[in-house]
C-alpha cells in the first residue's frame, strides 16, 4: 500500500493522489488502508516515512568536512527518488497538519539538529566565530537542498555543495 502510494505519488502528484487509486493499485479494498491510515494525508506520512531516513551527524574533526558529508549525504537523498517525493508534497506543507508536522518532526529538526552539532563543533575548534547566528546559518545551508531542485529542476553535485560551503564558510569565518 505504501509503496503503491508512493509511485502515485510520483506519477500523479499529490493532488492526484486518492485512497481509491492507492487501494486498487495495492490489490487491496479502500476499508483495508483506511484500517491503518484515517486519510490520504496520513496515508503519504507512512509511505514517507517508510522511505526516509535522518540524515547522520558526521564529526571529522574539520568544519568543512562536516557540513560536506551532511550536505552530499542530503543532497543525494534530495537528487533521488526520496526527493522527487518530498518535491511532491512541498506545496502542501501549508495546508496539511500531518504533513507539516512530519516534515517538521522528522526532517527539519533532525537536520537542524545535525548542522547546529556541526557548527557548534567548529566554534569550539575556532573554525568560525562564536558570534555567528547558527539558527540563520543552518537555514542557509538547508536552503538550496530544497530550492535549486524546485527552481531548476536539476540534480545537485558535490561542486555545488562546495560553491555553498564556499560562500557560508567565508561569511562565518573566524
Amino acid at each position: 500500500m505504501l509503496g503503491a502510494t508512493r509511485d502515485l505519488l510520483l506519477e500523479k502528484g499529490y493532488g492526484g493522489l486518492t485512497i481509491a487509486a492507492a487501494a486498487d493499485m495495492a490489490g487491496v479494498g479502500k476499508g483495508t488502508i483506511y484500517l491503518r491510515w484515517p486519510d490520504k494525508e496520513s496515508l503519504v506520512v507512512g509511505a514517507l516515512a517508510e522511505v526516509w531516513d535522518p540524515v547522520a551527524d558526521i564529526d571529522t574533526g574539520n568544519l568543512r568536512d562536516d557540513l560536506f558529508g551532511f550536505m552530499t549525504s542530503a543532497m543525494r537523498r534530495m537528487n533521488g527518488r526520496d526527493g522527487r517525493l518530498f518535491r511532491e508534497v512541498l506545496a502542501e506543507l501549508s495546508r496539511s497538519g500531518p504533513l507539516k508536522t512530519y516534515w517538521v518532526n522528522e526532517i527539519t529538526r533532525p537536520w537542524v539538529g545535525v548542522l547546529t552539532a556541526c557548527l557548534k563543533r567548529g566554534i569550539e575548534r575556532g573554525e568560525m566565530r562564536a558570534d555567528a547566528d547558527l539558527n540563520a546559518t543552518t537555514q542557509v545551508l538547508i536552503s538550496p537542498l530544497l530550492a535549486v531542485p524546485m527552481m531548476e529542476e536539476k540534480k545537485m553535485t558535490a561542486r555545488n555543495v562546495n560553491a555553498w560551503l564556499d560562500v557560508v564558510l567565508g561569511g562565518i569565518a573566524p
